[in-house]
């Protein structure tokens, strides 16, 4: 296994990450995990202390276990708002530009550090007016617009609960989590452009106001200058001039909910603490993101996924700026976000595997204006193939911006494994742990030797994970807890190499038993996605009588290029050709799309239904419903199914 990328004297001097070195006396990124292993809480506050992160009463503990490791409470003894960082960071100014604000139709809008504050404040004198206090649930509803972070910093501010919602959910799914949380109050708007498609609210509101009785107030933004629909009130109507107080909290108060969807049941809300996902982000955006002071982030994704808030948490509270794109990410082509990022003069491009696939589709070279543009490019939310990996490290990267792959997810608000720019970076795989994470990797309660697919799970909790699902504790437990006592699980399927390079293949529920041997998805799908031919690569399990499993490979062809009816069958000796005859694809079907969530991540749960005939589980982050229908075709053309 060669490196793409090793870092240089200078990039290392420089790194965040070797700043913290410094403040900890440590010399290099082992001794550093090592410390953080064998002592937290004096690693957490050397964290703290280098991180700038405030509290209003010093804590007395980081973390403390007397309710039980499924129970653990943070920085016990202290007090804080989390907001006092990201408003005002060590050595900010109110000059300084806070965040950038791009559209569809190319305007733009800057925001400075001042004004971000003056706009937080009158956000929190507006939600007093409604009623808004302490622990009160406050929905949100909104694209990728300034306002989305106003109220998220003001409603955490005041010491409510923000529980920001997909913009993609229809009326019935956003109810759902509306009244699972309890929201007092929605805050939206009357609409948003994307790919050029103009997508009113008025309808979905009306049809949320019925459907939650709970919901006393959908207070809207005029965003497309059709003011606040009929049964809602006019944010900018509320009185903006209240002084409201930002208490100080108990560094265990929630500040979110942010619900996440499991293969079965109602979604999840995770909850999430001031003394947790905030910090969590601020230092895996600094440490392993390499962010730092003046540095410029975006990530492009929905307010409703935990990039949302990482997003307008982690820059502003590491004295950097963030950029927000409200419009569709292909419109006018595949493109965009890099011409985007380019005019706001970003360091920081992060963006999913499959927008990444996309892009490489669509262009083999980029024009010479959109790559070289980054210090740092991220990627995460699930795994990427080789072939994409070094074409975003050639093409976007011009083969000497490191790539930071990172996973990790809602439910512990940053990552596990990561790579960092101390170490040489490979494709596909991570470099390291996230510093103070206490990972193994696991199958029938035995961690697995090297090389040996199995099962993440936590040894410990770490800072950021969630405190609970609300209002559920049973399935918590159940969920993440029981499986292994002591230990978390975390449901990703995992390889660690021997020379301590980790890869990602696959969700748990997604890994395929064959002859007994255990595979990963991503492995078959990578072997796919070698041939020049494949844009996007899903294998999934179907039943068969010799081997228990066989599998089946939906593939989604470059535009250009032609099916002669030979492709299946060529696809099938060729994966045979890379793993072996026992991975060869039972068959091999050929789809214009994989369904998939906004954010790009495939739902092969989905896929595996609808090609087993069986009934469909939660489709709420469904963003291409039309896949389903022409997967359904191919299977039936095929004569797969029951």
């Amino acid at each position: 296994m060669t490196p793409v990328w090793v870092p240089d004297p200078a990039r290392i001097e420089s790194a965040a990450l070797s700043r913290l070195l410094r403040h900890s006396g440590r010399q290099d990124f082992d001794a550093l995990r090592d410390f953080a292993l064998a002592d937290m809480e004096g690693y957490w506050r050397h964290v703290v202390a280098d991180l700038g992160l405030r509290f209003r009463r010093p804590f007395r503990q980081v973390m403390d276990l007397r309710g039980g490791v499924e129970w653990a409470r943070w920085f016990e003894g202290g007090a804080l708002n989390f907001t006092d960082i990201l408003l005002a960071p060590e050595g900010a100014k109110d000059g300084d530009l806070a965040l950038v604000e791009l559209s569809e139709s190319g305007a733009r809008r800057d925001i400075t550090r001042a004004e971000l504050c003056r706009e937080v404040e009158a956000a929190m004198s507006r939600l007093a007016s409604l009623g808004v206090g302490k622990g009160d649930r406050v929905a949100m509803l909104l694209p990728n617009i300034a306002e989305a972070a106003v109220v998220m910093v003001a409603t955490a501010r005041i010491g409510a609960i923000i529980v920001p919602l997909y913009s993609a959910f229809g009326p019935e799914a956003i109810a759902t989590r509306i009244n699972a949380a309890g929201a007092r109050v929605l805050i939206s708007c009357d609409g948003w452009v994307r790919g050029g498609k103009t997508i009113r609210t008025v309808g979905t509101l009306a049809a949320i106001a019925v459907a939650c009785p709970g919901l006393e107030t959908v207070a809207v933004f005029d965003s497309l200058g059709e003011g606040a629909p009929e049964g809602t009130c006019d944010w900018a109507s509320l009185p903006g001039d209240r002084v409201v107080e930002a208490p100080a909290l108990d560094p265990n108060t929630p500040w979110m909910i942010m619900f996440t969807s499991g293969t079965t049941g109602m979604p999840k809300g995770t909850v999430h603490i001031h003394g947790g996902f905030p910090f969590r982000v601020a230092h895996d955006t600094a440490y392993q993101v390499d962010f730092r002071p003046g540095d410029r982030l975006m990530w492009y994704s929905d307010m409703g996924w935990m990039v949302g808030p990482w997003q307008i948490c982690a820059p502003l509270m590491l004295g950097g700026s963030l950029v927000l794109y409200n419009g569709g990410p292909t419109s006018p082509d595949a493109l965009e976000l890099l011409r985007v990022a380019k005019a706001a003069d970003v360091s920081h491009f992060g963006t999913a595997p499959t927008m990444l696939r996309v892009m490489r589709a669509a262009v083999s070279e980029l024009p010479a204006e959109l790559g070289g543009n980054f210090r740092t490019i991220i990627t995460a939310g699930e795994v990427i193939d080789e072939p994409t990996f070094l074409w975003a490290f050639q093409q976007i990267g011009h083969q000497r911006t490191p790539i930071i792959n990172l996973t990790g997810g809602t439910e512990i608000s940053g990552g596990i494994l990561s790579n960092i720019v101390l170490r040489p970076i490979y494709p596909v795989g991570f470099n390291s742990v996230v510093t103070d994470v206490d990972a193994a990797v696991v199958y029938d309660g035995n961690e697995t030797a090297p090389g040996e697919v199995g099962e993440l799970v936590l040894r410990r909790p770490m800072v950021g994970l969630t405190v609970g699902l609300w209002q559920d504790s049973n399935r918590f437990i159940e969920s993440y807890w029981s499986q292994r006592p002591g230990l978390w699980s975390h449901g990703d399927l995992v390889v660690r190499h021997a020379n301590g390079v980790w890869e990602l293949r696959g969700r748990s529920d997604d890994v395929l038993k064959i002859s007994g041997r255990r595979v990963g998805p991503s492995e078959i799908e990578e072997a796919a996605l070698s041939d020049s031919r494949v844009v996007a690569a899903a294998a999934i399990g179907v039943p068969d009588a010799k081997s228990g499993q066989a599998v089946v490979l939906l593939v989604v062809p470059r535009p250009e290029v032609p099916d002669d009816g030979t492709m299946a069958e060529a696809l099938r000796e060729h994966v045979a050709r890379k793993l072996g005859a026992g991975l060869r694809p039972r068959e091999v079907l050929i789809v214009p799309e994989l369904p998939r969530t906004r954010n790009g991540k495939i739902l092969r749960r989905l896929a595996r239904q609808v090609v087993l005939g069986e009934p469909l589980g939660d489709l709420t982050t469904l963003e291409n419903p039309a896949s389903l229908e022409s997967l359904r075709a191919a299977t039936e053309a095929a004569r797969l199914g029951p």
